[in-house]
């Protein structure tokens, strides 16, 4: 197997490729052109298209040698973010308040490279690889929509595999960890109400402001004296919202954020905390306090023995050199999670980032952010390599 030399031939392609998609970037349930895009570049391939049960995205399979073999489930996310690019790139997005600013193009365009490897390799490997381009990971539907309309059915995969960029890793490097790798995400809203009044006597109302400060003051509490230091967490409000003049006492507050755990035990105990935190602080002050939660994308929970074999692979494709043990997992979410829960599998992180350009090292999401088109091909050999080695070798 020639996977160094099958690579290099497509690579200055997969590159264009990337950028194509980088310019022409669409946000989530709205990746028409992106499918349509990917359905061309790979129709010369052998993959029998799947019905999704989703109005942009694919799925489809390619099998092996004769015989049969394991199924390994590939995916790469299609959509965008509602972000204006700063990056001042000549292949800069072309739309308006919309970019690739979490690495979705280079996870797609890596996909893209390793079917066309795999075709070439069909002959060296058994079994079925069935690709699944997602749309909407960036906003909640994409993953659940596509287990409704039977991704992990017809047939059922034995494991699941991504990857997705990180700035913090070298380009040509891969990230891998066995256990949690992403946190889980949950959104929580918090209503304080009091009674109003005017600003001159506040002696006479009851100011919710105050108290939704003490509240989401008492929530980091929950971080720093409730959970042991070796079990993350993060609570962060991002929005508040309250009253309508500079003297008038407003009668609601309402504030929200994000939760992240890692521990599914304490993903339910830090809402209970925050319930009971929210009704007795505003108790105390004569106020109201409602919370609800909503969203809750669960954690990616890596698989320790499937992490082995890709490690074991890396080591083939990569070089032992280029393998990054990460020690943390990620408080940022992932909704690969929605198919860990019914399928093992893992995500491994691909470095973008470098020393020569600061802007290849800021965070995901930054609209100036750029990545090193130098993970490309390390992605194409990283997750190609892997899939024959699963295949082949099993766990």
């Amino acid at each position: 197997m020639d996977l160094e030399r099958l690579v290099e031939e497509i690579r200055d392609e997969m590159v264009n490729v990337r950028r194509e998609i980088h310019m022409h970037p669409e946000l989530s349930h709205e990746e028409f052109k992106t499918t349509r895009y990917v359905r061309e570049l790979l129709s010369g391939t052998s993959i029998e298209w799947q019905e999704t049960g989703t109005a942009t995205g694919l799925v489809g399979l390619m099998n092996g040698k004769a015989g049969t073999g394991p199924v390994l489930m590939l995916r790469a996310d299609l959509d965008a973010l509602p972000l204006n690019e700063e990056t001042e790139l000549p292949f800069a997005s072309k739309q308006t308040g919309v970019m690739h600013a979490c690495g979705h193009d280079i996870h797609t365009s890596v996909l893209i490279g390793t079917a066309l490897v795999l075709e070439r390799l069909r002959g060296d490997w058994r079994g079925t690889v069935k690709f699944v381009f997602q749309p909407s990971e960036e906003k909640p539907g994409g993953a659940p929509e596509l287990i409704k309309g039977g991704v992990l059915e017809n047939p059922v995969p034995d494991y699941a595999a991504c990857l997705h960029t990180w700035p913090v890793t070298d380009a040509g490097k891969i990230g891998i960890r066995p256990g949690a790798m992403t946190a889980a995400n949950d959104s929580f809203s918090v209503t304080v109400t009091g009674t109003g009044g005017h600003g001159a006597h506040p002696e006479t109302a009851i100011d919710p402001i105050p108290v939704a400060d003490d509240i989401i003051d008492s929530f980091q509490r929950i971080i720093s004296r409730n959970l042991s230091p070796f079990d993350p967490a993060v609570i962060t409000a991002g929005q508040i919202h309250g009253g309508t003049a500079d003297n008038v006492i407003a009668k609601n507050v309402k504030f929200s954020g994000t939760i992240r755990t890692v521990n599914p035990n304490t993903r339910d105990y830090v809402k209970k905390r925050m319930e009971e935190i929210a009704y007795h602080t505003a108790a105390a002050s004569g106020a109201e306090a409602e919370v609800t939660f909503s969203g809750g994308t669960p954690p990616v929970i890596n698989d320790g023995p499937l992490v082995h074999v890709l490690e074991r692979s890396l080591v083939k494709s990569v070089g032992r050199e280029n393998i990054e043990h990460l020690e943390i997992p990620s408080m940022g979410s992932e909704d690969f999670a929605y198919y860990l829960e019914q399928v093992p599998g893992l995500l491994f992180r691909l470095g973008t980032g470098n020393d020569q350009d600061g802007r290849t090292r800021l965070g995901l999401h930054s609209p100036e952010i750029v990545f090193d088109e130098r993970s490309i091909p390390a992605g194409i050999k990283a997750m190609a390599g892997f899939a024959v080695e699963y295949l082949n070798e099993g766990i």
